[in-house]
């Protein structure tokens, strides 16, 4: 309807309805208009739109649309190359539209575009937040779904999980009132057990990624299947249930190796490997995480948390030099040092190879590496470092301290379910 354009781009272009309406029509003739209650005449029409820069023409938009809808289903089905392509006409056909349902589905789905990590750009995802959120009362159910989803890759991304799940469990909600692809919605499940996974909440991991699994296996999406058969067999490791973990990363490997996704195989050594780690077989754990390094292009990819894994297992061996090698190796490839959780992993590692004689282990346990972890919601690992300091005080025959942060271990655990 043109009375909804014109108080889109009204909004988005920062007037009043007082600023509009000057010389052509009466406020409140203006606000009837924009809420279609008022039959009005085609020249009004004509001057208001005119001011805004837009055609007062209702324009056909099945065509448009059908391709956005297309357009998102190959980004969520991980046809990245083909949706770049498709991108760039949609680019093209986008300048002609002043629908205003049509550039907020394009904005919200350009945003999911600017997440994929080839095409990473977090400037023009910022600015589309900022826009949408400007005109939000525009957004159909369903574009509220797809931007919920969205904002959730976008928060996760940024390390933000606890704002991310809020925002996946609101999409969920709606998902039952608005009808959406299965693919969109298994999508969201899979999002939903991710945040959750790196919340360590292990049964709702469990309970979302099976739901996301069944929709994929019936969906041929094989690709997306693996995803949850990892975070699967990333719950079970958590609970001590090697078993399970590694024949869900083996059912997950199957595909990999059949379609050659080098990304997703390394992933998969990768966990394989932590798997090995807890079942105290290193030499087996430490030929897996090569493996990562064998798989992947380093110059793209963090390798901060395989040499970490490394060198815990040649820590675990005895091999001491081999462990301060890979230390170094993983210190060396961080350049945030304060907000890399792998920064905090290799230094404590550096602690018990020198056998905690450092002067500065407690002010770097209390002041960095403990808050960091509490603050971010990472209770495994703050559970873990709050041990090793209470262990610490222990030996140093400061009970009280020792007793603080053994409690604060076993309050941290009961996050983990």
């Amino acid at each position: 309807m043109v009375g909804q354009r014109i108080r889109y781009y009204r909004k988005t272009k920062g007037l009043t309805q007082e600023e509009l309406a000057q010389g052509i029509c009466s406020v409140s003739y203006l606000s009837k208009i924009e809420k279609g209650d008022a039959r009005s005449s085609d020249e009004v029409l004509n001057l208001l739109c005119k001011r805004l820069g837009i055609s007062p023409e209702e324009e056909d938009t099945d065509e448009i649309l059908g391709l956005l809808d297309e357009w998102n289903l190959l980004m969520v089905n991980r046809h990245t190359e083909v949706a770049a392509e498709m991108f760039k006409s949609i680019r093209e056909k986008i300048n002609n539209t002043h629908n205003p349902e049509i550039i907020l589905r394009y904005k919200i789905f350009q945003m999911r575009y600017y997440l994929i990590p080839q095409n990473r750009d977090l400037d023009i995802v910022d600015k589309n937040i900022q826009e949408i959120e400007k005109t939000f009362e525009h957004l159909t159910p369903e574009l509220v779904f797809f931007y919920y989803t969205c904002k959730t890759i976008y928060f996760s991304e940024k390390g933000n999980h606890v704002q991310g799940l809020e925002l996946a469990l609101k999409a969920e909600a709606i998902s039952k009132e608005v009808k959406v692809r299965s693919a969109f919605l298994g999508h969201l499940f899979y999002l939903i057990a991710y945040c959750y996974s790196y919340l360590s909440a292990i049964s709702p991991v469990h309970t979302y990624a099976f739901k996301a699994l069944s929709i994929f296996d019936s969906e041929y999406l094989y690709s997306r299947s693996a995803d949850c058969q990892i975070l699967i067999g990333i719950s079970f490791r958590r609970a001590n249930n090697f078993d399970e973990a590694e024949y869900h990363y083996n059912q997950a490997l199957k595909y990999a190796l059949q379609f050659k996704d080098k990304f997703i195989s390394s992933v998969i050594y990768h966990n394989l490997g932590l798997v090995y780690s807890c079942k105290m077989e290193h030499e087996k754990a430490i030929k897996l995480y090569e493996k990562v390094l064998e798989t992947r292009n380093q110059s793209d990819y963090n390798t901060a948390p395989t040499y970490f894994l490394i060198a815990s297992a040649y820590f675990k061996l005895n091999q001491f030099d081999d462990c301060q090698t890979y230390i170094t190796k993983g210190l060396e490839n961080i350049k945030d040092t304060k907000n890399n959780p792998h920064f905090f992993h290799l230094k404590l590692l550096e602690y018990r190879l020198g056998s905690f004689e450092f002067e500065d282990f407690e002010h770097f346990m209390t002041k960095n590496a403990i808050p960091f972890f509490q603050q971010n919601n990472h209770w495994e690992f703050t559970s873990e470092f709050c041990e090793v300091l209470a262990d610490w005080y222990f030996e140093q025959s400061q009970y009280k301290k020792a007793s603080t942060y053994y409690r604060i271990a076993n309050s941290s655990r009961k996050h983990i379910v």
